[in-house]
């Protein structure tokens, strides 16, 4: 968990300077959203090949290693003064992020037994906050000591990274027999659940699509507040802000930029701690299906606020509307696949986010097609973000509602006794 939390810090130092970047590098506003994107990419494409090698090997030194490649490469961000220069420290390092994540949660999972819906949320939320305090740390850091002096974080890093691989290295990620079992189950029970796993992933892609998309959405929400209160009156559209954004109006769109990035990482670990601890396993389905449709009213209503308490209010709701039954989708997909616990964490993790790259590219094409309109972003994603809660009716309730020790035990029956074969 701790590990997680440094991780996750890490991962979220880029997004809240993106204007200060932007500015430093030179780039268009495209370039920006195309820099959030190859992020968000890279850590979901890496993450399917890391799991496949985990479930092999039933290793998880790629996670230590993960942390390690993203601290040094986020960390250099600041010695980048080119698009292509940042996109490339950019993908190396969220490629870091993204193969920590299958590991952990797979271990998280098998040390958690009977509990795994409850770990797996703190294990969840453990990164979000982690992720929260680099959002708010980040315009700080920047400001007072330089977007050079993020490399200075990469020694505490290792320092984790040391804990890391002693705590978990000598752990197995999966029971005992799960192969067995699995095999053991009937053909048609064995493709209702990868059939369940396949809706989850897809499910998920498209929540972590609408979270990139409000990241983006967010970063120029941020950019037009600023402006607002320098004294800038009427519509702003995309042309008249790039304009009028200087250095120094940059970096205090970033002081606004990051406490609402915290926000909504503040909504994804508190939902998600929230529905892992209070939602009983016969009702993990239902709230699949609910939590979506209701954060979609905070994801059309934020872009239309005005002031800056009701902007983080509203981003906490958004936060836990895409992201609070995250923890029960990868506890649920570890529990039908117990074989493949690290695939089945890197799905509902890294394999959904890496369709996720499309978010910001599409939101601020969005904006800028409409002249500068984030209310039309905010409706289209929360139409999204609807389908994706009603999607989850695909998946039978048996599937999704019932428990460790319930799914156990079914799997056992299916399995047989060769120890007390081989004993008579």
């Amino acid at each position: 968990m701790l590990s997680h939390a440094v991780v996750d810090f890490f991962s979220a130092l880029v997004i809240p300077i993106l204007s200060v970047l932007e500015g430093r590098a030179h780039m268009s506003p495209g370039e920006g959203a195309m820099l959030v994107a190859v992020g968000s990419l890279s850590s979901g494409v890496i993450q399917p090949i890391v799991a496949i090698v985990g479930d092999k090997r039933d290793t998880r030194v790629l996670g230590t290693i993960g942390l390690i490649v993203a601290a040094v490469a986020i960390g250099l961000i600041g010695y980048a003064d080119s698009f292509w220069k940042l996109a490339l420290l950019q993908i190396i390092g969220t490629a870091g992020v993204g193969a920590f994540h299958p590991p952990a949660a797979a271990v998280m999972g098998h040390l958690a037994g009977k509990n795994r819906a409850v770990a797996v949320s703190v294990f969840f939320a453990a990164g979000i906050l982690g992720g929260s305090i680099g959002s708010v740390t980040a315009p700080q850091w920047a400001a007072t000591l330089g977007i050079k002096s993020f490399i200075w974080g990469v020694i505490p890093a290792l320092l984790v990274a040391v804990i890391l691989a002693w705590a978990t290295h000598g752990s197995a990620h999966r029971h005992a027999h799960a192969h067995t079992t699995h095999r053991a189950l009937p053909k048609k029970e064995r493709a209702a659940r990868w059939s369940a796993v396949w809706v989850l992933y897809a499910v998920n892609a498209m929540r972590f699509t609408v979270n990139m998309a409000m990241v983006q959405l967010v970063v120029r929400w941020s950019e037009i507040y600023t402006l607002s209160q320098s004294g800038v009156t009427g519509t702003i559209t995309p042309e008249m802000k790039a304009a009028l954004l200087t250095p120094e109006l940059r970096l205090a769109s970033s002081g606004v930029n990051g406490p609402l990035q915290a926000a909504m990482g503040l909504g994804m670990g508190v939902f998600g701690l929230l529905i892992g601890w209070l939602v009983p396993h016969n009702r993990a389905r239902l709230a699949m299906i609910i939590t979506p449709c209701v954060g979609a009213i905070a994801v059309v209503t934020m872009p239309m606020t005005s002031t800056m308490w009701s902007a983080f209010l509203l981003s906490v709701l958004v936060g836990g509307g895409y992201a609070g039954t995250v923890p029960l989708s990868i506890a649920a997909a570890q529990r039908l696949l117990p074989h493949r616990t690290t695939l089945a964490s890197g799905l509902m993790m890294g394999g959904s986010w890496s369709l996720a790259f499309v978010g910001p590219p599409i939101a601020q094409w969005i904006y800028e097609w409409t002249d500068g309109s984030l209310r039309t972003v905010g409706v289209v994603f929360a139409i999204m973000l609807i389908a994706s809660g009603l999607i989850i009716l695909l998946i039978p309730r048996r599937l999704l509602d019932q428990g460790e020790a319930v799914m156990h035990a079914k799997d056992a029956i299916a399995v047989p006794d060769t120890a007390g074969l081989m004993a008579e």
